[in-house]
């Protein structure tokens, strides 16, 4: 059986990506981030969109 190595993972630099949305969407984040932040801190809208790793 071969013998498998862990290599050194490559740096992986984050990169921008425009993306057109349909103009319900941003609305309704800047509505719920309204509702969330009726909690306390404010939330950025942009803070709610997930990110995928």
């Amino acid at each position: 059986m071969t013998k498998l190595r862990i290599t050194e993972i490559p740096d992986e630099k984050p990169v921008r990506v425009t993306v057109d949305l349909p103009a319900d969407l941003p609305r309704d984040l800047v509505a719920y981030a309204a509702l969330v932040s009726q909690n306390g801190q404010p939330v950025d809208p942009t803070r709610l969109v997930p990110h995928r790793t």
